[in-house]
């Protein structure tokens, strides 16, 4: 209608001017620049994007950052703005793991939907500029400013080779104080967004890093699993990931830097096909007062990590029980590449549950450690619980192995971890030394049990392969960990019958039979073997017959299936 009116007039000079304006403002035309009734402004790079880019993006879109491509200029975020578009859609990006209500945890990487549509709607109209000279700074960096540090340390520069997939490198240098200093706030720089996964700090008030170090080629020493005494600053886990956000230190909780203390970093590079060298650095931000409040490091860890190539919804849980009254406040989770679902609650004693975090699409690249707006307060005797589940098959995009292989613990990406970290505060110093004694009992009772496992898995192979010598020593390696192992207790007993000492064979089957309380199927099969070797027919069948009861109400068909053949032969050896 508008174009159609429009063409009936013929204007000309001052009154055809004043004619056009007329009906232009009747029709809510646009002839004259004006934008029409209710139209949203022109969406432009410099009003727009860039304030949403310098929040949440430039952190990693940078060149020297962990990203793919930088996104520093107009230029660059223009060639990407379909790409930009289509991430922020699907939610991709900026990546947050954790599902929760907005504001549970602080730094918070999420954009609103009106932020979304902006992304959406610049990308549509060609990706307009604006007003480059208004943009803001996009080079700033994101989050809290801790200023300039009181002390810089940088590490000595290592060479990442082009090839050859994990490398675990602790880097060890003098911290040089004087006298005890208050560290408020630590800043780790990776050194390479490139090449660096992830990156810890930890110091080493002995001298056993640098020996280490010095036996290696002076600058520090190889592995993930540390061989020195170096350690987390007392109460707290400091490390860098990729995107990960700044936040200011909390009250009262600097931790002590004493003269002749070694700062020991560990990074975790992977290969890039391109050598690489990279120099770490760590700022430190000293503070005025020593600490008024103590907290305390608490890892739920899982050892026995055995996953079947092919399984999609392995499960791994572990719990510890509070023995006095803490404060949450960070959450850490951690696994590689086939993480699926992690969660963390806390069950407590009344049996409420309280999520601590869940994070349903867990992605190895993006983890981080969460720190909590409001800290969850928890009672002594609460169960802190852990349950991860992990997907080894060929869906899994993430999964490093085609075909899918079997993967146990180990610190390689190509192993798996699952691990929950949480720095909690307690109320007093007895409560928290308290609890870092429970936890050390509970860390060593899991390390026995998992050298164990480690051992009798090493003698079940060997028995395979008909090395029972090798075997043996491996099984008594496993019961020297843990005692009441009763699958090495098993092995042992099958290989003294082997071997024909059915009376040897027969103690030690009792004695699993003994460790399982009866209820181990294969503690009961052993016996029955060795009771029959020495002719005691009846006794052997009563034993297989509790085997098979046990294998059948486990859905062991395999084991069911054999004892049912060897209760026959022991009743046929008996004559019946």
């Amino acid at each position: 209608m508008t174009d159609s009116l429009n063409a009936s007039f013929v204007v000309s000079g001052w009154a055809g001017t004043l004619a056009v304006l007329a009906v232009s403002a009747m029709l809510g035309s646009s002839l004259v620049g004006a934008p029409r009734a209710g139209a949203r402004p022109a969406v432009t790079y410099a009003t727009d994007i860039v304030p949403i880019l310098t929040r949440e993006c430039v952190g990693c879109h940078r060149p020297d950052g962990s990203a793919p491509f930088s996104l520093l200029t107009y230029e660059e975020a223009r060639s990407r703005a379909g790409r930009i578009a289509d991430a922020t859609e699907r939610g991709t990006m900026p990546p947050w793991l954790p599902q929760a209500e907005p504001g549970t945890f602080e730094g918070e990487r999420r954009l609103t939907p009106e932020e979304i549509r902006l992304f959406g709607q610049w990308a549509e109209n060609g990706a307009p500029a604006g007003d480059l000279s208004a943009a803001i700074d996009k080079a700033a960096e994101t989050g809290w400013n801790p200023g300039p540090p009181g002390l810089t340390v940088r590490l000595p520069t290592y060479t990442v080779p082009a090839h050859g997939g994990d490398v675990y490198r602790n880097l060890v240098v003098p911290i040089p104080v004087a006298e005890t200093r208050w560290i408020e706030y630590v800043e780790l720089w990776p050194g390479s967004g490139n090449v660096v996964h992830h990156a810890r700090m930890m110091v080493d008030t002995t001298s056993s890093s640098r020996e280490l170090a010095q036996a290696e080629d002076g600058s520090g020493f190889d592995g993930m699993d540390l061989r020195s005494n170096a350690s987390n600053p007392r109460g707290h886990f400091i490390g860098w990931t990729p995107g990960r956000t700044r936040l200011p230190p909390l009250d009262g909780m600097p931790w002590r830097l004493e003269p002749g203390t070694d700062l020991v970093v560990q990074l975790h590079f992977r290969t890039s096909g391109v050598e690489e060298e990279v120099t770490a650095r760590v700022d430190f931000h000293f503070a005025d007062a020593p600490a008024t409040r103590e907290p305390a490091i608490l890892v739920i860890s899982s050892l026995m990590i055995d996953i079947p190539a092919g399984a999609s919804d392995y499960s791994v849980t572990n719990s510890f029980t509070l023995p006095v009254d803490v404060d949450v406040l960070s959450v850490y989770p951690h696994a590689h590449y086939l993480g699926k679902d992690l969660r963390a609650t806390a069950i407590l004693p009344g049996g409420r549950e309280v999520s601590l975090i869940h994070i349903p699409n867990w992605d190895f690249n993006w983890q981080d450690d969460y720190r909590l707006s409001e800290p969850i307060s928890l009672p002594a005797g609460t169960i802190i619980l852990k349950e991860y589940t992990f997907d080894n098959s060929a869906e899994n995009p993430q999964n490093p192995s085609s075909p899918p292989t079997r993967v146990v613990y180990g610190s390689k990406s190509t192993d798996e971890m699952a691990d929950l970290i949480l720095q909690v505060l307690p109320r007093n110093s007895a409560d928290r030394r308290q609890l870092l004694e429970e936890q050390a009992w509970k860390h060593e009772s899991e390390d026995m049990t998992y050298m164990a496992h480690r051992e009798f898995i090493q003698g079940q192979a060997l028995v395979e392969g008909g090395d029972l010598d090798t075997a043996t020593r491996h099984f008594q390696e496993a019961l020297q960990y843990r005692a009441d192992h009763v699958g090495a207790l098993v092995g042992l007993s099958r290989i003294f019958a082997a071997k024909g000492d059915a009376q040897s064979s027969l103690m030690i089957a009792r004695q699993g039979v003994m460790m399982s309380n009866g209820e181990d199927a294969h503690a009961l099969d052993a016996l029955a073997g060795a009771l029959a070797a020495l002719g005691q027919a009846d006794e052997a069948v009563g034993a297989a017959q509790d085997a098979l009861r046990l294998a059948q109400r486990a859905g062991d068909t395999a084991l069911a299936d054999s004892l049912e053949v060897r209760i026959r032969l022991y009743r046929d050896s008996d004559g019946r």
